[in-house]
């Protein structure tokens, strides 16, 4: 087995040490400028394809006594079967970059993807999957996650347009066409579906919020008596267990206080596991578990299960640490009045990166695990782990497999603790899957605000941050080695012992140490493959319509002097004129960053920076919400609506304006339309 990259030996520095060279981080930058050097921007892969299979869901199928194991690989655009080793016999291809899969009554199969608007359906004969046909929604790009009712109706939530899609069924049931299709507005980044009993549950991500809605006697979602349950900061998966006349919803997210930050470090992000009552049109926190504490950090793997003596059992699985747990609420605490009900805990080891979870007949849990690239099974003697094999993914650097674990894994910061403010936590606390979380916090710095911004495209879009003190990749990294782990009394600049995490192993990293530098290098190569996914806009697509290029002309006009269409941000040398901006927005990579290195004053106060705010990459809107850095525009309705601009080059995008004139209604759409591509 291979070494980890460039090994040290050595124990991590005393705090207050002063290991650094005069100049630690040369050697970096030298790297940095080097795979800046030889990186063609206009051709780089996107990150959809460029790390693997990416086993993301996993469901099973009962047919008489035969048990099925369906999974998704995201990164190969498959449904999967698999036998009880969990080794794959039999494959088909799905939407684009698949995210969901939801299984009917009669054991077929719904796929969706992030990348089409097509509702893709599968049947097992004779041990074999064959399509069965498939249901394109017009005017839909990108869905998000699926899930279907007993009465037939299918369920899917769009993502890029922020609505729920009905259909009801016809007249020859699930399998045929369906007889009509109900949208309706949800939420900001829904991304998860969940049927259970006579109601929908649509978790949204960038809203903060679980979305209850009952269905009626045709499984039809009414909007009234909707619930609502809102937390501050977003939660990454959910499970629910009818109940009688109710249901009991588990939810796994980050603790549900405002992000702090005036110490320097990131306070009350903890990861937490709730779980609420919801009855008589109302939810009820019955119980809360502070997860990192337990050593499990970003749960997005739960399944509720009927506990032993009548209460709930939860097994939840951690995407970014090495635990399991099983909590189990008793039936008689779970209803005692208002007092929160304490579980019963039980954990074991399991490797970080689960993303999905289900329980199969036997008692045994089934897990998709991107990060490791493997499905695994969790039994009370045993854990299996079967790696996915994939030549793109077996050729990735050792670097770039461990950069990957340091971003979604506690690896960058491994001894913080979950006391008071403090918290364990990833980088995907606040950066789900890389984009954003949909907070607006405190920075710490007076009265001066800051949304999320995305962490995908670093290699080309330097400076990095609003206020754009981070000159480089290499510094921003360093930093973020530094806040990640402030408060924690060990020196940011550690060396990692890999014999501590013995499931690095099976990312290939074998055993010894790592050392500061090779850490941050790792960290880096992970961000210079992590490049946007495709914008599903512009899929299967090469020209504007009528609509997009007038909106490219009016942002040509208005927008482009701040928002360039610059293949790298610090270097105006690669900016792009307007002929070649069609071929460059249609293409899958869409590597323009529309943006440029220096400050502006544009109305947004309070300026996180006394220059104002570095000019941001307008790539992928629709994964941001909400936008400014202060936070106040809650669409790019919103955005274009408060524009401003006069004949001498004057622009403002907020504030008390005495001058310019606004957009009209024509060129907000059009912009809009444009805007949507990049």
């Amino acid at each position: 087995m291979r070494g980890p990259p460039v090994a040290t030996r050595g124990e991590p520095a005393s705090r207050g040490a002063s290991p650094h060279p005069a100049d630690p981080l040369d050697v970096l930058r030298d790297f940095e400028n080097a795979a800046r050097a030889r990186t063609d921007f206009s051709h780089a892969p996107t990150s959809d394809v460029a790390f693997g299979p990416d086993p993301y869901v996993v469901r099973h199928t009962k047919s008489g006594d035969a048990t099925r194991i369906h999974g998704l690989l995201r990164g190969r655009s498959a449904l999967v079967q698999l036998d009880s080793g969990l080794h794959e016999v039999d494959w088909v291809p799905t939407p684009l970059s698949p995210t969901g899969l939801a299984v009917a009554r009669d054991g077929e199969l719904f796929v969706v993807g992030e990348l089409s608007g097509d509702i893709a359906r599968f049947r097992t004969r004779e041990g074999v999957i064959r399509p069965a046909g498939s249901v394109r929604l017009t005017g839909v790009r990108s869905l998000r996650d699926v899930a279907t009712g007993p009465e037939g109706v299918v369920y899917a939530i769009d993502d890029h347009d922020s609505r729920l899609l009905t259909l009801i069924p016809g007249p020859e049931g699930i399998s045929g066409p369906p007889a009509s299709r109900m949208d309706s507005p949800i939420c900001h980044g829904p991304a998860h579906l969940l049927r259970a009993s006579d109601a929908l549950l649509v978790d949204c991500l960038l809203d903060h919020a679980i979305v209850l809605r009952q269905v009626d006697r045709h499984g039809s979602p009414v909007s009234e008596g909707e619930v609502r349950i809102v937390h501050d900061g977003p939660m990454w998966g959910m499970s629910a267990l009818e109940d009688g006349l109710g249901l009991w919803l588990a939810v796994g997210g980050v603790e549900d206080h405002p992000l702090d930050r005036t110490e320097g470090s990131f306070g009350f992000v903890d990861s937490f596991v709730t779980l609420y009552r919801i009855a008589d049109g109302a939810a009820t926190k019955r119980g809360e578990v502070n997860t990192s504490a337990l050593g499990l950090v970003t749960p997005k793997a739960l399944v509720a299960l009927r506990g032993p003596a009548g209460g709930v059992e939860l097994a939840v699985a951690a995407y970014g640490s090495n635990r399991f747990a099983l909590l189990t609420w008793d039936e008689a605490s779970l209803r005692k009045g208002t007092v929160l009900a304490e579980p019963t805990v039980t954990t074991r080891d399991l490797p970080p990166g689960s993303a999905a979870i289900d329980l199969l007949p036997d008692g045994s849990f089934v897990v998709a695990n991107p990060l490791l690239d493997a499905w695994l099974r969790v039994a009370p003697e045993r854990v299996d782990i079967v790696q996915v094999h994939d030549i793109q993914s077996e050729a990735r650097s050792l670097d770039s497999r461990l950069g990957e674990a340091l971003f979604f894994t506690t690896l960058m910061a491994p001894w913080n603790r979950s006391d008071g403010r403090l918290s364990r936590f990833t980088c995907e606390t606040c950066h789900f899957e890389g984009y954003v979380d949909g907070r607006t916090h405190h920075t710490g710095r007076g009265d001066v605000c800051a949304t999320t911004k995305p962490l995908l495209g670093l290699l080309s879009n330097r400076p990095h941050f609003s206020r754009a003190l981070d000159p480089d990749l290499t510094t921003m990294v360093d930093n973020e080695f530094r806040a990640a782990g402030a408060r924690s009394d060990h020196d940011p600049w550690f060396s990692l012992a890999l014999d501590d995490f013995p499931w690095t192993r099976q990312m290939g990293l074998g055993k010894g140490q790592v050392s500061p530098l090779s850490l941050r290098r790792a960290l880096m190569t992970f961000f210079m493959e992590f490049t946007h996914r495709p914008n599903p806009s512009v899929v299967n697509r090469t020209r504007w319509s009528d609509l997009e290029r007038a909106g490219a002309n009016v942002f040509q006009q208005r927008c482009e002097a701040c928002h360039q269409a610059r293949l790298l941000t610090d270097d105006p040398r690669t900016r792009l004129p307007f002929e070649d901006w069609e071929p460059a927005v249609m293409s899958l990579r869409g590597p323009i960053v529309w943006a440029r290195a220096e400050y502006a004053k544009t109305g947004v106060v309070p300026y996180v920076n006394e220059s104002g705010a570095r000019v941001v990459s307008l790539r992928r809107l629709y994964k941001k919400f909400p936008y400014f850095t202060n936070g106040s525009a809650k669409s790019l309705g919103d955005v274009l609506d408060r524009v401003r601009s006069s004949e001498d080059g004057w622009f403002a995008h907020d504030g008390a304006f005495d001058r310019g004139h606004p957009l009209d209604a024509e060129d907000k759409r059009s912009l809009a339309a444009f805007l949507d591509l990049l």
